[in-house]
This record gives structure tokens, sequence and C-alpha cells, in this order.
């Protein structure tokens, strides 16, 4: 009965952007979906426009709903609020993170280094890089910064779902989080700001690489 709610359709989309199933540009007719899960046009057309707000599908005017197609221009305005926003939200973690918190970042961890060492696909990175992300909102306690986000990081994943790191860039970004967590852990509020900033900007750098005909972009490479 949830999957019939628009949270659970939404819910339902989401995860299939988010696993590469559904493509970038591809169409999200109404109908269709209301058919292939049971439900009423209506939940289907409100879970659309809840992703519209995510960023990872568009609503045009007579053509309907489709994927997301992500610009280069769109990964360095998503890569330059991530910096902001993630970079305070770990400067508060480091202050109001519980025991409760580093476990499951630690938890978090493990789990990324396992799927690399394993050779996982593109999604299961994104997605465990995503829970990680995600863990540092919430250590924050701070409701409207977990929200706000949340809504950032689903416009990330959505993208990095669809390119694996080669194994140099697997390293560092572990190394990275492993720092991060480390800060976290040791309370060092300044160190964690930092860090994650270093982060955000060495990813974005690295994800506007994987267009293989990149636009020119005016912000290109200011990130940090």
């Amino acid at each position: 009965m949830s999957q019939r709610t628009s949270e659970g359709v939404a819910r339902i989309l989401r995860t299939e952007i988010f696993s590469g199933q559904l493509k970038p540009g591809e169409p999200l007719p109404e109908r269709l979906i209301a058919e292939q899960l049971g439900v009423s046009r209506t939940p289907v057309r409100e879970a659309l426009f809840t992703l519209q707000s995510e960023g990872l599908v568009e609503l045009t005017p007579n053509r309907g709903a489709s994927v997301r197609t992500v610009t280069a221009h769109d990964i360095v305005q998503i890569y330059s609020l991530r910096g902001v926003l993630e970079s305070y939200a770990a400067r508060e973690a480091a202050r109001t993170r519980t025991r409760q918190d580093l476990d499951a970042l630690e938890d978090a961890h493990a789990k990324l280094e396992r799927i690399t060492a394993s050779g996982g696909t593109a999604p299961e990175q994104a997605l465990a890089d995503l829970a990680f992300h995600t863990l540092i909102s919430e250590a924050t306690g701070s409701r409207l910064l977990h929200t706000i986000m949340g809504q950032v990081l689903a416009f990330t994943v959505s993208y990095r779902s669809n390119y694996s790191y080669p194994t140099a860039r697997t390293a560092a970004a572990i190394a990275e989080h492993r720092a991060i967590l480390d800060a976290l852990r040791d309370g060092d509020a300044d160190g964690a700001e930092r860090l994650m900033r270093e982060h955000i900007a060495s990813s974005s750098r690295f994800a506007l690489e994987q267009f293989h005909d990149p636009e020119h972009v005016p912000g290109l490479g200011t990130t940090d």
C-alpha cells in the first residue's frame, strides 16, 4: 500500500534513476507508470513534481516528464552548493556527533571499501558514497540541513551513477572519507570543514572530466 502513495511512487522512480534503469532524457509518461505500478495518475503526477524539486526530473509543457539530463554547468552549480553545505555540515557534525553517529559512519565507510574491493557497479558505488555523506548531515541534528542536503545529494548521485571511479580515484576518495571521519571522531571542527571542502572540490573536478566533449563553463576549476 505504501507504494500506492505519491511518496512510494517517488521512491520507486528515484531508485530506478539512481540505479541507471531510467536513463537521462528518458520519458516518464504518467499513464504508463500508473499502469505499471497499479495506481491512479494522481500519485504519479505528485511524485513527478517531487522528483522535479529534487532536480531528478524535468517537466516540460506539452511534452510531459523526463529524466533530467545533467550538463557541465549543472555540475559546477551543484558541487559549489555541496562545497558550502557539506563543509558547514562537517563542522557542525564534529561538534554534535554521537557514538552512534560515528559507528554508523564507520560502517558506511567499510561498506564503500567492500564494494570497491569486490568491483562494485557505478550505482553501488554512488549509493554507498551517498550513505556516507547523508550520515554526516544527520549527525548535525539539523532537520532543515538534512532536508536541503538530501535534495542536493540526490541530484549528484543521479549523475554519479553513470560512471565508475577508476582505481586511483577510488583510493583517493576512500582516503579523503577516512580523513574526514577521523576529524569527526576527534571533534576537530576546523579540520572536518577543510577536509570536506577539499573532498568536494576534487570530486567536482573528476565529475566534470566525465563529459566527453565538455563545454566551457564559467567557474570551471574554481570550486576549491
